[in-house]
């Protein structure tokens, strides 16, 4: 019988200028000499504030991509450090997790946006300098701490609460279909009783809250559970439930130029709404999660982006159904299957 397993951050800390307890939180995790992966918008933010925590940490400036290459230098660079901190966004993040990785020391994570839910996983998505996604890496454990200081997520651009919003209402939907496909979770597990318990909640609190977030000026109850929703336990649910149809678009997604520039999580906003057009949901329901989306800001047709040739369509489901979690559906898909999916939703707008 397959094992129930589930993994989750050693530490979790959330609130406004949580940034300042870094040094008190690295001393709990009990590990250091430490080295930072920071990207320069917040070095700009932060810096000061980091070095003062930690001033014996080597700082190293994120390059823009998590290529194999960033990663390597990361880790050369690294020296010896016994504990990696990524800070930023989720591409500097994971190229911390990458060195981390490569030199077999554990890291922690201190998101500046709320754009996506890697912060918590132990995967790192890796990408081409193309900006296509190359495939994942995996940590042995999940990250030690994760420190997500509110405050500075509210000074974002709200762009990056969406798709972070975005990216985690596809885990109610990816849920159901690894479950109905018999995939295992990236633990290789099958999910427990408290994955599904996490994906239920998330869904309530951004159904509920999602726009009063968006809205708010500054962190407050409904802003604090969004990104807890987006941050923990849709990261959660990700790792330990099992990723469908949504996450595997993105994979064809990143290889049309066009779409090339989106963010992650409102790549996985388009991918969510194809997966319930190829046959998941129900009409009403692909139209409620639409306005959803539209009010938030996030795509919701391929027509939006000047796609409409037959080709375009067929190279990004060919390359989808390849990704290693697409066959986690209730059902087989082909790539005319997905090809009318998504032509489906430019003719819903």
């Amino acid at each position: 019988m397959t094992m129930r397993i589930l993994g989750a951050p050693l530490r979790y800390v959330q609130g406004p200028g949580a940034i300042d307890r870094l040094a008190e939180e690295v001393s709990i995790v009990g590990v250091g000499p430490a080295a930072v992966v920071i990207d320069p918008v917040a070095r700009s933010l932060l810096g000061e504030r980091i070095t003062r925590q930690l001033p014996d940490a080597r700082v190293m400036e994120f390059g823009g991509e998590c290529t194999a290459t960033e990663i390597a230098a990361c880790a050369r660079e690294a020296g010896d450090a016994r504990l990696l901190i990524g800070i930023g966004g989720g591409k500097a993040i994971d190229t911390a997790k990458g060195a981390a990785i490569e030199r077999g020391v554990p890291v922690a994570i201190v998101p500046t946006i709320a754009s996506n839910d890697s912060p918590t996983s132990h995967i790192a998505v890796v990408y081409t300098p193309e900006h296509a996604v190359e495939g994942v890496r995996h940590m042995k454990t999940n990250p030690a701490l994760v420190l997500v200081d509110t405050a500075v997520i509210a000074a974002a651009p709200r762009r990056f609460l969406a798709a972070g919003i975005g990216d985690a209402m596809s885990k109610p939907y990816e849920l159901a279909g690894a479950l109905a496909g018999g995939g295992l979770d990236f633990f290789s597990g099958r999910p427990t009783e408290l994955t599904q318990a996490i994906v239920a909640r998330a869904r309530e609190i951004l159904l509920a809250d999602g726009e009063a977030a968006m809205a708010a000026g500054a962190p407050d109850d409904a802003f604090e559970r969004v990104v807890e929703a987006t941050v923990l336990l849709s990261g959660l649910a990700f790792e330990n439930g099992g990723l469908s149809i949504a996450h595997a678009m993105v994979r064809g997604l990143s290889i049309i130029p066009a779409l090339s520039g989106l963010l992650h999580g409102e790549m996985v906003a388009l991918g969510t709404l194809t997966q319930l057009a190829a046959g998941q949901g129900s009409a009403e329901e692909i139209r409620v999660l639409a306005a959803f989306f539209r009010r938030l800001g996030l795509p919701t047709s391929f027509a939006a982006f000047g796609i409409a040739a037959q080709e375009d369509f067929e190279r990004m489901a060919e390359v989808a159904l390849g990704a290693p979690y697409a066959p986690n559906y209730y059902r087989k898909l082909g790539v005319v299957d997905l090809v009318r999916a998504m032509r489906s939703l430019d003719e819903r707008r």
